[in-house]
């Protein structure tokens, strides 16, 4: 059973809410190991948003106070166009091509646990199966992200996640499940 996004928008209220996912994703391997099945599970606290002006206001906001790079560009930093349009939920996210619906979150921090085929797995196990870029990324994953466009790095991460692979989120004292 997945979470639907009547779910989510449901349960949250007008401005920022914190809340806690958990989902499944499967992770792509190396051709030579494609056979085998990776997942991670994830529990994440994030921030979720009811309303357009709300999110985008925050994401900016948490940006330039994170941001490093050249005082002009962090304080004239916004949001770029992508991939999904936002729904009448902000975090209620549809691809423009394929329709298919995410939950876009700002992550606060996450914890993953992984399996091969259907075992528990290491972080190093799993960075064995993967192409050699794909495992230094994993092993070391980057403390800042690099928006090219405005020339600054910053902490702030945005996760879009498909609806089907989450299996719960709780805000505000209730749970979707």
């Amino acid at each position: 059973m997945t979470v639907t996004a009547n779910d989510i928008a449901t349960m949250l209220r007008s401005g920022t809410n914190f809340a806690s996912i958990d989902y499944v994703t499967e992770v792509k391997t190396a051709a030579a190991h494609k056979a085998v099945k990776v997942t991670k599970a994830v529990t994440a606290n994030v921030q979720l948003f009811q309303n357009i002006r709300e999110a985008t206001e925050i994401f900016a906001a948490a940006v330039r106070r994170t941001a490093t790079g050249d005082a002009d560009a962090v304080a004239n930093f916004s949001a770029q166009d992508n991939y999904f349009e936002h729904t009448d939920c902000f975090s209620i996210v549809r691809h423009k091509k394929t329709g298919r619906e995410y939950l876009y979150a700002i992550y606060n921090n996450a914890t993953s646990e992984y399996q091969i085929d259907s075992a528990p797995a290491t972080t190093e196990a799993v960075a064995l199966l993967l192409t050699p870029s794909a495992a230094r990324d994993l092993l070391q994953p980057k403390s800042t992200v690099t928006n090219v466009t405005h020339g600054i790095e910053h902490t702030v991460r945005v996760r879009t996640i498909a609806l089907d692979n989450i299996s719960a989120v709780r805000a505000n004292r209730q749970v979707a499940a």
